[in-house]
Formats: C-alpha cells, sequence, structure tokens
C-alpha cells in the first residue's frame, strides 16, 4: 500500500471564507468555486513541471504520483511516498561477454547483438543513470537491469557478497520531490496567484 506525502496550499484567507455565507453575493460564490477548481486542475501540472525541471524523470511517471484534495480551507497537493526505481531515471546498462554479445537494457526494451571479435568482459560494469536532469549518468558498480516478478524491467543491486539477496535499486519518491528545497513555497505562490487572477477574470473587474 502506498504511502502519500502532502503539500497543503491554504486558501481561507483568499476566498474569504471566514465571512458569513449569507452576505456574499451568488456571483461571487461561484467565481471562488470556479477559481478554485482552476487552482485544483493547474497546480499539478505546475508541480510536474517544476519536478521536471530537476529530476530527471518522463513527465507521466510524475503525473502518475501526484493527486489533489480539495477541502473546507484550502486545497493538498499528494504525492506518494514509495521510492521510484532507478529504471524510470533513464538508467541504462550494458553486459559484455568474451564470446563478443552485448546486452543492452533500458527501461523501454532489451537488446542483445553479437560481435563477430571477441570482447573484454568488464566486471565493474553496472546500470548507469542521472536522477538530476542534465547531470552526467553515474555507473553504480554491481548493479544490472531485469525483469521482475511483474514482468517489467527494473534495477537491482546485491545486497550482499553473494549472488543473493538481490533488492531493487530506488531513488526518491514524487513525495520527496514534492517537499524537496523551495518548491512548496513556489507551489503555494503559484496557487494564490492563480486563484487571484482566475476571481479577477470571472468577476470582470483589475485588482
Amino acid at each position: 500500500m502506498s504511502r502519500y506525502t502532502r503539500l497543503a496550499v491554504e486558501l481561507t484567507g483568499a476566498v474569504d471564507a471566514m465571512q458569513d455565507m449569507q452576505q456574499i453575493p451568488a456571483r461571487i460564490l461561484l467565481a471562488q468555486k470556479r477559481a478554485i477548481g482552476t487552482v485544483q486542475r493547474k497546480l499539478p501540472t505546475e508541480a510536474k513541471r517544476d519536478i521536471g525541471a530537476e529530476y530527471n524523470l518522463l513527465a507521466g511517471r510524475i503525473a502518475d504520483g501526484l493527486n489533489t484534495r480539495v477541502s473546507s480551507d484550502g486545497i493538498s497537493l499528494v504525492g506518494k511516498a514509495r521510492g521510484i526505481n532507478a529504471i524510470q531515471f533513464g538508467a541504462t546498462w550494458s553486459r559484455i561477454t568474451g564470446s563478443g554479445l552485448v546486452a543492452t537494457s533500458s527501461r523501454r526494451h532489451f537488446t542483445a547483438i553479437r560481435y563477430r571479435g571477441a570482447l573484454r568482459g568488464d566486471s565493474m560494469l553496472g546500470a548507469k543513470f542521472a536522477m538530476k536532469r542534465g547531470a552526467a549518468p553515474t555507473v553504480h558498480a554491481g548493479s544490472f537491469i531485469a525483469r521482475g516478478k511483474n514482468g517489467a524491467l527494473l534495477v537491482f543491486e546485491r545486497s550482499g557478497a553473494k549472488r543473493l539477496p538481490l533488492q531493487g535499486l530506488y531513488g526518491p519518491s514524487v513525495g520527496q520531490m514534492l517537499k524537496h528545497g523551495r518548491r512548496p513555497e513556489r507551489l503555494v505562490d503559484f496557487a494564490i496567484r492563480t486563484l487571484q487572477s482566475e476571481q479577477v477574470r470571472l468577476l470582470g473587474r483589475t485588482p
């Protein structure tokens, strides 16, 4: 069962929720409701863009780990707390054998090519990937790419000197990325600006 990391955006003051709802004109209440809906729709997209600018992940994989929830006093952006296997960070792996066979794996496919001449094996080969966008890929010696129990390609490493047991090699979760650095402040600022500008647009007035 997946755990989650929550980023709460407090909107109580922005939508005047403390006022007597009976005294607020219906058009303003409707504008506020629609504005909150716009924030709920745009906030995950902004979070996905912000995370994708830092981490070497496909946009779809980031989106899979995000969700929004609306409460009485604001919006919560929720990120899954389960770590992401290194295969999702663009990991590749080449295993070279003395027979001249090169087997290459990535998160999309597995291929094997045989060359005429013999090739020297390299015991230091391992899965190569970079978690941060723009960083040079690093070889993690002893790790490799293979199919897991569900048939999907994953990066594994040995947890001891023996061949077994094996364990998956994981990077940070979407939940951890969501709370990393100044990202929470940027996303909260984005949510408030979006809410305010959308209310102004719907009500047809200047701030």
